[in-house]
């Protein structure tokens, strides 16, 4: 099978990796120089990892990152653990974690061409024709299929006619130096400024960290439409942030960017949309990386099952439903989240095995929060992420 792969961020370097290491010939396509910065909270997950162990991909992991600080609307604050098979998670840069992966993809037999932009893509019913671009050149690669892990922005799946979004939401981040060594966990701040949104502070190392706002657009709309300010606003007003990060702040590398989710088609003939393309990103906790990584290994696997195109994408469809069982879970826990959350975040306050499942349920599996109060009183299991 021959595959051409359009960007290569964690989508598309995990499918590129998956493919080629199940014989495929495959062509990487990344439109930037490499290695290269990319807007993110650098925020590896326990999901995340998990999913790199699955490819086989390693990675250096610079703090092990065991719990999260959370806050409420209503300033209550608790911390909270991962489930057993899945304990920590981790803060790389993307520069270093996307290259970890293409270097893995790469040393899997396939071939990576940065600094290439991907002008069209054609499907004539027998094979895809790519029409690159690099440093001025055209040429054509053609192949049984394309994955198209263009992000956020990209414009060929609107090229191709997939639908549109459901939503999207905005974020933007920076660097700041710390006033004192940082705790090695995760900071999620759903503050009242915020809300349904959250803003975060995450340890690059002992005294830098990564932080950042994550909103709707829409609601950013309302609050004037300036993500800097309101971050700016945001560090001036958490008390976390006014203790932790060093005065006068400053901050470096500011980059804002797009998490889109919710999208009702994902395959078109012989072009599978993965990660943010595929509208994937979790619209609770805007996580991305995990989702990417996830829908890539489902892609590769149903093409590595067969041949038969049509049937690789039905299958992929079809396991692409847990994604819009998490959407539709996610969008209802942001809703309702500033009000229901405060009884449960005393409690778990108060009672940290239930600031564990507190933690994995909601935020990962994204369980009810009643749910949370009968696996707590009958000692329900927990669960685990779908697969």
């Amino acid at each position: 099978m021959r595959a051409i792969v359009v960007g290569a961020g964690p989508g598309g370097a995990s499918a590129a990796l998956a493919l080629a290491r199940a014989g495929a010939d495959v062509q990487l396509i990344e439109k930037a120089p490499w290695p290269r910065a990319k807007t993110c909270g650098d925020g590896v997950s326990p999901f995340a990892i998990r999913e790199a162990a699955l490819l086989g991909a390693t990675f250096a992991k610079n703090l092990e990152l065991r719990r999260a600080l959370v806050t409420t609307p209503g300033g209550v604050a608790f911390r909270g653990g991962w489930p057993q098979a899945t304990p920590f998670g981790t803060i790389v840069e993307r520069r270093e974690f996307d290259a970890a992966l293409v270097d893995a993809a790469i040393a899997a037999g396939a071939t990576f061409s940065p600094a290439t932009t991907v002008r069209a893509l054609a499907d004539d019913g027998a094979a895809v024709s790519a029409t690159l671009e690099t440093g001025g050149t055209e040429r054509t690669l053609r192949a049984d299929v394309a994955i198209v892990a263009e992000g956020a922005t990209g414009g060929l799946a609107t090229q191709l006619g997939f639908p549109p979004f459901r939503s999207r939401l905005v974020a933007i981040r920076g660097y700041a130096a710390a006033r004192t060594t940082l705790v090695s966990e995760y900071g999620l701040f759903y503050d009242r400024l915020v809300s349904p949104g959250y803003g975060w502070i995450f340890p690059v190392g002992e005294r830098r960290a990564n932080v950042g706002v994550c909103v709707d657009e829409r609601v950013l709309a309302r609050a004037g439409g300036n993500l800097r300010a309101l971050l700016d606003r945001w560090l001036a007003e958490n008390r976390f942030a006014r203790d932790l990060l060093a005065r006068p702040l400053v901050l470096d590398d500011v980059r804002g960017g797009i998490i889109p989710s919710g999208r009702r088609r994902r395959v078109r003939g012989r072009v599978f949309l993965i990660g943010d393309a595929a509208g994937v990103a979790d619209p609770f906790t805007a996580e991305g990386i995990a989702e990417a990584m996830h829908s890539a290994r489902l892609a590769a696997e149903a093409l590595i099952a067969g041949p038969d195109v049509r049937a690789a994408a039905a299958a992929y469809e079809r396991r692409l439903r847990v994604f819009d069982r998490n959407e539709g879970a996610a969008r209802s826990l942001r809703a309702t989240f500033g009000l229901a959350i405060e009884p449960y975040a005393w409690f778990a306050a108060r009672q940290p095995r239930f600031a564990d499942r507190l933690m994995t349920g909601v935020f990962f599996l994204k369980r009810s929060f009643p749910h949370m109060i009968l696996d707590w009183h009958f000692g329900l299991g927990s669960g685990a992420r779908d697969a």
